[in-house]
């Protein structure tokens, strides 16, 4: 049973749950059918009338609680999940033993994820009630989404005894019949997507880069993707070169907390010479929203004209960790490679992002710290940057948006100093990143800008990206 479906149903039946308690006197009968109404209209989708019909209610009968909770879950509709939480907490605050405001904050957890509140909630008021069906039926979707599926088995098997004609439970039950023994499948996600980006700097280079690529979802364990990348580079009175390349890539998870990737491919230098590309990770997901990756690679470097005379390799091993929470992303990656000219490199870069949101996750500003460190044993000037040692300390500020669906906005910029050791100190650095997602339904487009300057043993070169990818679900 679909999930989105599932929580529909879940919201009619506490909404009307709750209403059903209602006294049976004329005002409340009045109250019972504007709840009706209104959600009746949430389940078409008008929220507009929805909180239209509320907000006449709450003017005719101000201080009741079935009027605000209903408005609560019209909150949760326009995903003000904010206000929604503040407006049921502040019931219980004036009446913690209200039921419904109870039932009707689990439910808004729930769709939060934040299923520890509430499950709690739901078994606080089933060991206040074992027969209050609708916490029941609560606790066993959260329990169905939380992958806890033999203890969703037995809350329905405790709740289908007290209500033995329950339709709701007893599509739970079949539910969890034809899923026993094996674990849900999700739905199966391919991707194809195509990026087009352009890099032009102070001291004459440029590049364009175009990729195509196709993922696909095999299983909820096996994913798989076949990538092309084409790479023109020039300058001023050159002709352009073209590196092209091509990978395969695999990923299979081997339990929630193990996966492991590889990939195979090669690369056609611009003198036409062919070499192949490799690759493996290790995956670790050792709690929600942390992943820790390391492995072995063999990859093409061609960053600048001038770089594509030597036909660039490089292999060596790799490690990152990525945190990602609500409001706090940190990131961190370790680098060691050696060069098919002969070098060899180390980078490590760090950052912390901090998110402060209001108007409920609409907007969001934010602050954090970049770090980077490059060190490689030959300054070659092969066309990338080998520098001896060079570091940066760089803070960061960023502002947010998201507008209805559709759209959603991220612009960061980044200051600091910068240090290469030949210098006598350090240098003022910075860089600009615009980053603008468009979703239409499968569709996705994203536009993004980013601005840098290069700092190099002859100058610091300023440098301007444009990229766009196009993408589409299937």
């Amino acid at each position: 049973m679909h999930t989105c479906v599932l929580m529909r149903r879940l919201a009619t039946f506490v909404a009307m749950a709750l209403v059903c308690l209602l006294p049976a006197t004329a005002p409340g009968q009045e109250v019972l059918s504007i709840v009706a109404q209104s959600q009746d209209a949430l389940n078409q989708h008008d929220e507009r009338k929805a909180l239209t019909l509320i907000q006449e209610g709450l003017a005719r009968f101000p201080g009741d609680e079935s009027l605000k909770i209903q408005l609560a879950r019209i909150y949760v509709e326009q995903k003000r999940d904010r206000q929604a939480l503040g407006l049921l907490n502040g019931l219980l605050l004036e009446n913690p033993s209200s039921r419904n405001a109870k039932l009707a904050l689990a439910q808004v957890y729930g769709y939060r994820e934040n299923y520890n509140e509430s499950d709690r909630l739901y078994n606080e008021l089933l060991a206040a009630d074992p027969a209050d069906e609708a916490a029941a039926l609560g606790l066993v979707h959260n329990l169905i989404l939380e992958g806890k599926r033999e203890a969703a088995r037995q809350q329905v098997q405790q709740a289908v005894a007290q209500h033995p004609t329950s339709l709701e439970l007893q599509q739970y039950s079949d539910y969890l019949a034809e899923t026993a023994g094996r674990e849900a499948q999700p739905a199966r996600l391919h991707r194809v997507q195509n990026t087009e980006s352009f890099f032009a700097d102070t001291s004459g280079n440029r590049s364009l880069y175009s990729a195509q690529s196709i993922g696909y979802q095999f299983s909820g364990k096996l994913t798989g993707r076949v990538r092309m990348e084409e790479t023109s580079l020039w300058k001023a009175g050159t002709a352009v070169e073209t590196l092209l390349s091509g990978v395969a890539e695999g990923r299979y998870k081997l339990n929630r907390y193990i996966g492991v990737r590889s990939s195979v491919g090669a690369v056609r230098f611009a003198d036409s010479n062919s070499q192949p590309l490799y690759g493996g990770d290790l995956e670790l997901y050792p709690r929600k929203g942390l992943l820790l990756s390391g492995g072995f690679s063999r990859y093409p470097v061609a960053p600048t004209f001038d770089s594509t005379a030597f036909d660039l390799l490089a292999e060596g091993w790799h490690a990152r960790v990525d945190y990602r929470a609500r409001n706090l992303s940190l990131s961190g990656s370790f680098n060691i490679a050696h060069y098919s000219d002969g070098n060899h490199g180390e980078r490590e870069w760090a950052e912390g992002l901090r998110w402060f949101p209001w108007h409920d996750n609409q907007y969001a500003i934010g602050g954090g710290y970049a770090f980077r460190h490059i060190h490689f044993t030959k300054d070659l000037i092969h066309g990338y940057f080998s520098p001896n040692q060079y570091r940066s300390h760089l803070g960061a500020a960023g502002f947010r948006m998201r507008l209805g669906r559709h759209y959603r906005g991220e612009y960061l910029g980044y200051g600091g100093g910068e240090l290469l050791e030949d210098f006598a100190g350090y240098s003022p650095a910075g860089e600009v990143l615009l980053r603008n997602d468009f979703v239409f339904s499968r569709w996705d487009l994203a536009a993004d800008y980013s601005y840098f300057h290069l700092i190099q043993p002859t100058g610091a070169f300023r440098a301007n990206a444009v990229t766009v990818t196009l993408g589409y679900k299937f």
